[in-house]
């Protein structure tokens, strides 16, 4: 058929079955979701930051729907924290980024070198011909399920109205996610192991004789600079065991020890404040009781941008804030007390607290309350 690439890369999505797709606004990527959501009948809203939109493709990836992230370079580079870190993760199904490559400056502020940063960090990429972009969009998604690494594709934005020819067909497929901590919680504990199969992948090498590092257990085998950190954390644990969500996602923070054994209660875990775009992640894939866990610092670093476009969507995640008051993953830096209630404060009738974070009556019924609402819950536990 005949169709402009902004088309064919909408027609390819459809095709693969892609069901996740999260866009920033910028020239070509506004074309190409346009004429997705066109073509399969779609009302997918946009996204406001492409570290959020990026994180909620990846979240979904991981929990095994093919997922894509449109955007322009320069927002794959304001995307870089979670970019980073899903590089030390496995994916389930595919996860492909279209990068709008604006070489000229006609529709950007600045020229990027988009291919320089790529290859510094070493993320896996093609460049797309614009004749063909049917195929390599096709490609591009098969090379990131055959390595389990995100792929990113560039295409030329000065080439998103040209007509090309292509032949469509069906390539989709279903996918089976499997719960693996080593492949999914990124985490002090994990990170000598995980550099080494990163390494390993990057170069297209066999990584399964590296040595799995030993799953210590939560909180009695955890380091002593940490082992404090995560016990203060375990009455609320103790709760949220019984609750038996379908995903939980968390922040690389002390509370994301309880990923370990006996507990193994976080499923994904990525940057901080990466837990509320991951959670958004896997309800789009087609989990309902998705349980976001963040601390204060993480959620007013990072974590509100993706509670907004929580509220914005209407999705009915359970939030929880894990209030300490100060940075506690990095040093005990004080936060200053408005910081939390100014961004919270449009959020009042989502929010639910508990207040004596010890007291497993007060934390059950909180969180029963929490998980029989239909609605958006924000638990603030003080600590």
């Amino acid at each position: 058929m005949k169709a402009t690439v902004a088309d064919a890369i909408g027609y390819a999505l459809k095709d693969l079955g892609v069901e996740v797709v999260t866009h920033v606004p910028g020239y070509g990527a506004s074309e190409s979701f346009l004429s997705y959501n066109t073509i399969n009948f779609k009302r997918f809203p946009i996204s406001f930051h492409e570290e959020v939109a990026y994180t909620i493709s990846h979240g979904a990836s991981i929990v095994g729907k093919r997922s894509v992230c449109l955007i322009k370079a320069q927002g794959f580079a304001k995307a870089a924290n979670s970019v980073i870190d899903s590089l030390y993760t496995s994916i389930t199904a595919g996860f492909v980024t279209i990068i709008f490559d604006d070489k000229t400056g006609s529709h950007s502020d600045s020229v990027m070198e988009i291919e320089k940063l790529l290859r510094g960090i070493v993320f896996p990429y093609t460049r797309a011909e614009s004749e063909v972009v049917y195929d390599d969009l096709i490609n591009a998604f098969h090379e990131s399920e055959k390595t389990h690494f995100p792929h990113v594709l560039i295409v030329d934005s000065d080439d998103i109205e040209k007509v090309i020819e292509f032949n469509q067909q069906s390539f989709a497929k279903s996918f089976l996610y499997k719960r693996d901590i080593l492949q999914h919680v990124v985490h002090p504990l994990f990170a000598d192991y995980q550099f080494k199969v990163y390494t390993s992948r990057k170069f297209k090498e066999d990584f399964s004789s590296i040595p799995k590092p030993v799953i210590p257990n939560v909180p009695i085998d955890l380091p002593k600079n940490t082992k404090a950190s995560a016990v203060k954390y375990q009455p609320f644990f103790d709760v949220l065991k019984n609750i038996n969500a379908d995903i939980v996602t968390g922040d690389t923070s002390s509370s994301s020890a309880y990923s370990l054994p006996p507990y193994d209660l976080i499923d994904i875990v990525t940057y901080i404040g990466g837990s509320i775009p991951l959670a958004i992640g896997a309800y789009l894939a087609g989990n309902r009781n998705v349980w976001a866990l963040t601390g204060d610092f993480g959620f007013i670093a990072a974590g509100h941008l993706g509670l907004l476009e929580a509220t914005l969507r209407e999705l009915p995640l359970k939030i929880v804030i894990f209030n300490n008051k100060q940075a506690a993953a990095t040093g005990g830096q004080p936060i200053p007390k408005t910081a939390l209630l100014r961004i919270l404060a449009g959020y009042d009738k989502f929010i639910r607290s508990i207040t004596n974070s010890q007291d497993p009556f007060e934390i059950l019924e909180v969180l029963e309350e929490a998980n029989n609402s239909d609605d958006l819950r924000i638990i603030i536990v003080d600590y």
